[in-house]
């Protein structure tokens, strides 16, 4: 079966059904076999996939361009509700998909994960490979292929899955986790915001790539860079706009609007607070 979504259209909400597919009351798991496959989705419901191989291709998170990616055996994400994922590759691996209902399982993550309820939110994970998690997801595949499935074992095999897909290290354990962002997540939290300065970079648009409230978003992004989301981004913009100024020879208003400035008059006033100078007289200097 193809597995080709129009990576240009509008997110499908739902998944396609690529395999083979078993559903439970509140998620369903499928094994989607490998293939050439262009992926475009925003699920309604929190989607975590977990790869038996290593992959390479072109992805996109929370609407952002598309980027080369090399993703090794058994690494995986999680993405909560509504969150845009897209992506292609030409040889895509056998990846096992759980798509689950964040608030019916709320109760017994929160358990499991020893998290108050109202601390516990959907979120971003990128992680792996680690050993349970590969235990796992072969254990699950193996059952999947069997002729003779027990629903119960593999519904508790698939939740104990995302549970430990879920884990936070024990660094950010520590911290309470609204203290800090997992690396992962932050790295690709400020690989979106270097692709993307030309685009409206809100602190809203930030916090759906970590997968947590715009405060505590805020919070721990400034916790972990020194700096407040507002003030990194005016800082790359900066930047990125003095290295156009010194190496090419763009007007200073298309320099403005590529990296992000509403106008050239802000992109001045912005070098007249931050540098002293105007982009003119910095191109000069």
């Amino acid at each position: 079966m193809k597995q080709l979504l129009d990576i240009t259209a509008p997110p499908l909400g739902e998944l396609p059904v690529w395999g083979k597919r078993i559903a439970f009351g509140d998620f369903f798991v499928e094994l989607v076999p490998a293939g050439k496959r262009h992926f475009n989705v925003r699920l309604r419901d929190s989607f975590a996939s977990i790869s038996f191989s290593g992959d390479e291709g072109q992805s996109s998170l929370a609407g952002g361009r598309l980027r080369h990616y090399d993703r090794r055996p058994y690494e995986y994400i999680v993405a909560p509700p509504c969150f845009p994922l897209r992506g292609t590759s030409e040889s895509a691996p056998e990846v096992l998909a759980l798509i689950f209902s964040f608030e019916a399982l709320r109760t017994d993550l929160a358990a499991a994960l020893q998290i108050p309820e109202d601390l516990l939110e959907p979120r971003v994970v990128i992680g792996g490979p680690k050993p349970f998690t590969t235990e796992l997801a072969n254990r699950i595949r193996r059952h999947i292929l069997a002729d003779d499935i027990s629903g119960d074992y593999l519904r508790a095999l698939c939740f104990a899955l995302i549970v430990e897909m879920l884990t936070l290290p024990p660094e950010q354990q520590r911290t309470r986790r609204t203290d800090l962002l997992d690396q992962n997540i932050l790295d690709k939290v400020i690989e979106y915001i270097d692709g993307n300065l030309d685009t409206d970079l809100t602190v809203e648009k930030l916090a759906r790539l970590s997968g947590v409230m715009a405060h505590r978003f805020a919070r721990a992004f400034k916790q972990n860079t020194g700096e407040t989301p507002h003030n990194y981004v005016l800082s790359r913009r900066i930047e990125q706009a003095r290295r156009l100024l010194s190496k090419t020879n763009e007007p200073i208003a298309s320099i403005a609007y590529a990296t992000g400035f509403s106008s050239q008059s802000h992109m001045t006033t912005t070098f007249r607070r931050r540098l002293g100078v105007t982009p003119a007289q910095f191109r000069g200097a």
